[in-house]
């Protein structure tokens, strides 16, 4: 039987309680939830080489590189900008052991046009939907979130509550929200207390 201690835990793990928080009255103006279990890595270009990782991923996963600040998905893969030649990628679709395995089929397909750095279980990631998630936005993030601003395919690295994120929109009723894993308390009890006026639903993944 395997120990109980060395089984791999998401970072918010028995800390978010499923169930309605803040406003109780009326529908729920947000629903938080955890994107644990998540494979995830660091893509960063090797000099002279991104025109060839473009190529790659296109091939490869059928991703178009974002080349500012934006996020691209194709099947299971998500690839978001995270500064000049560095992206972040994600694949949500591989459970258990396999989610460690993607950092090295990452490298294993970009070859000598990227470095790839594994980050599975380093970061915690919050996935925000429902009709006040702009508002709650808003009172955390010194962007701006206008639609016009900031539409669906949109990414910026900014801060939350003085908590340095990623935030990305990967569709038109998804947002997503990123930071190192050992901040992640913080920055899911900063989204509730932000969207305590609108009402809240943490669900379960």
């Amino acid at each position: 039987m395997a120990d109980p201690a060395m089984q791999a835990r998401s970072p918010l793990a028995g800390h978010l309680a499923p169930g309605r928080h803040g406003r109780a009255e009326g529908l729920p103006g947000l629903r938080l939830e955890e994107r644990g279990g998540i494979a995830a890595a660091a893509i960063a270009a090797r000099a002279g080489q991104a025109a060839s990782l473009a190529v790659r991923l296109q091939g490869s996963f059928g991703l178009a590189l974002p080349q500012r600040p934006g996020c691209a998905v194709a099947g299971d893969v998500e690839l978001i900008w995270s500064g000049p030649a560095q992206w972040l990628a994600f694949d949500p679709g591989r459970a258990g052991v396999a989610r460690f395995g993607f950092a090295q089929d990452l490298a294993r397909k970009l070859g000598d046009a990227a470095s790839v750095t594994d980050l599975t279980g380093a970061r915690a990631v919050l996935r925000l939907t429902g009709p006040a998630v702009r508002e709650t936005l808003c009172k955390l993030l010194p962007i701006d979130l206008d639609e016009t601003v900031f539409p669906p395919g949109a990414a910026a690295l900014t801060l939350a509550s003085h908590i340095g994120v990623t935030l990305w929109r990967p569709t038109a009723s998804a947002w997503d929200i990123a930071c190192y894993r050992s901040f992640g308390e913080s920055l899911a009890e900063a989204v509730l207390e932000a969207a305590a006026e609108f009402g809240c639903t943490i669900a379960t993944a």
